[in-house]
């Protein structure tokens, strides 16, 4: 990216009485700020304060500065749905060891977390008007949900693609087993889990790197040809909410009556993220209602 003109947003703490220990900023790239209004662009700071309000910091206690790069591009649909963004966490690091962690060689007992993510989202009319369910899930993979499970030894994809070797051993593609989100996942989704479903279909951006949906919000699970996750079948679990997994932000197509799970904020506990506790939200009716007001059915990466 071409970062000729920059602005700098910063948030820090939203719970004065504690000291920040992770401060998030958004940086737009010259294409960004051509394509994206003001009234978009403040719509990254809302979706950094969304997550603002759960993380607390590092579980290493180190203070950090976290800055999300944005771009777009245009593209529009094929197959039948469309790509709203894609992100990626960059600049990683090495936390100080974290005794207890579990984690091994090459990095024992640390944990691999992002110093800054990457976004990018699709302007093509095709898409309509940039949503903030969108820009929240896209920081959680910048952040490292569904991005960094491997390296921090909750996840194996079945391919050996992590440049340390470092990946769960004896993991089972589609069986996500960090400790802190089965524990929410057992409490909010399934008594008996012995993991949580991870996503197999959808291709590259998708698989391996979101909670499972039985119907896709497509309808097409199950279909020959289509489903590589012959484990599926309805009806996906639901919370005591009455929320279908299906519908949580994390999953790879971005649907309706969105909420975040529990199981998705445990889940950064996993990989190396304490939580703020006071701050952390419950998935309330409000928050449906407004997240549900900006989705429509697409494919996300």
């Amino acid at each position: 990216m071409n970062y000729l003109l920059r602005i700098s947003l910063t948030l820090g703490s939203l719970c004065a009485a504690l000291p920040a220990q992770l401060t998030f900023s958004v940086d737009f790239s010259a294409q960004a700020l051509t394509d994206l209004t003001s009234e978009e662009q403040a719509l990254f700071t809302d979706g950094l304060a969304f997550w603002d309000r759960i993380i607390d910091g590092h579980q290493d206690n180190t203070d950090r500065n976290w800055t999300l790069f944005v771009d777009t591009f245009s593209q529009g649909s094929m197959n039948g749905g469309i790509t709203l963004g894609s992100a990626r966490p960059i600049d990683l690091l090495l936390t100080n060891p974290v005794p207890g962690s579990g984690l091994s060689a090459p990095w024992p007992d640390r944990f691999v977390i992002a110093g800054n993510g990457e976004a990018s989202f699709n302007t093509n009319p095709e898409a309509g008007p940039l949503r903030s369910s969108v820009i929240i899930h896209e920081i959680g993979h910048a952040l490292g949900i569904g991005t960094l499970w491997e390296l921090n030894e909750v996840y194996n994809d079945g391919n050996p693609d992590t440049s340390s070797g470092r990946t769960l051993q004896g993991g089972i593609p589609g069986q996500y087993v960090g400790a802190h989100a089965l524990a929410a996942y057992q409490a909010e989704f399934d008594p008996g889990a012995t993991f949580i479903p991870v996503e197999l279909d959808g291709g590259d951006g998708t698989a391996h790197g979101h909670w499972n949906e039985v119907t896709d919000n497509f309808s097409m699970e199950n279909q020959p040809g289509f489903d590589s996750d012959p484990g599926d079948e309805g009806p996906a679990p639901t919370d005591s909410f009455g929320n279908s997994l299906d519908d949580e932000i994390l999953t790879g197509v971005l649907g309706n009556n969105i909420f975040l799970s529990e199981t998705t904020k445990a889940s950064l506990i996993d990989i190396g993220f304490t939580l703020e506790p006071e701050m952390i939200p419950e998935p309330s009716s409000t928050l449906l209602s407004l997240l549900s007001l900006l989705c429509l059915t697409r494919r996300r990466r």
